[in-house]
């Protein structure tokens, strides 16, 4: 493999694009969907909900993510949030990447976020890198709707036309190591995403290169 380096970060020219959350298709979506829709998952059983954006033509996607969710719980006071970021083949096959500790099946990159420490320090985040204050816990009620905003870690994966970024959201570790292994949690229930209509979830992707959403 060959190493590029680059004297500016983010890449100059790089534009970033929101993909929506489309509940109706679990699909990621250039147009936010009109209606409002619920997505549930056991969070303690450590199921997982999955979104696609299949690229119509290559493209490069290098840098920060954001994933910006609107969520809630039927038990507790707080939730666990993990998610990762993977790439599928056109077949569907998912392309695994060398990860921390020579761990050969990661995933293009992953984030995970406590909802009581959801609070942002203003000065530190910018629109791609959302910064946590960590200066207060904020609990939640039972159904009890909020918002949060989650860094992804940067990367840096070329994509070819038919393949496809996947982005998957559990209660629970989604590839875990010695350096990622979150073995307690907070969670109690079943944790809900409110997607489209007034719930504006989506991930900011960075496009460096090549195809972008219309």
């Amino acid at each position: 493999y060959s190493v590029r380096e680059e004297p500016d970060w983010p890449l100059p020219g790089t534009q970033y694009h929101e993909l929506y959350l489309d509940a109706a298709n679990r699909a990621l979506s250039a147009t936010r969907p009109s209606e409002s829709a619920t997505v549930a998952y056991d969070a303690r059983a450590g199921e997982r909900v999955c979104f696609d954006w299949r690229f119509a033509a290559p493209a490069e996607v290098s840098g920060h993510m954001r994933l910006k969710l609107w969520v809630s719980t039927d038990r507790g006071d707080d939730m666990d949030l993990f998610v990762a970021v993977q790439k599928l083949d056109a077949a569907g096959q998912e392309v695994c990447f060398e990860g921390r500790e020579n761990d050969p099946a990661g995933p293009v990159s992953m984030g995970w976020l406590r909802v009581s420490h959801r609070a942002l320090d203003p000065a530190r985040s910018r629109p791609f890198q959302p910064v946590l204050l960590h200066e207060r816990v904020e609990l939640i009620e039972p159904g009890q709707i909020v918002p949060v905003e989650m860094e992804i870690l940067p990367s840096s994966t070329s994509f070819e036309a038919g393949e496809r970024l996947r982005l998957v959201i559990s209660g629970a570790d989604i590839f875990s190591n010695a350096m990622f292994n979150h073995r307690e949690t907070c969670n109690q229930g079943n944790h809900s995403l409110h997607l489209g209509g007034a719930y504006d979830s989506g991930l900011l992707v960075p496009f460096a290169s090549g195809a972008r959403p219309a």
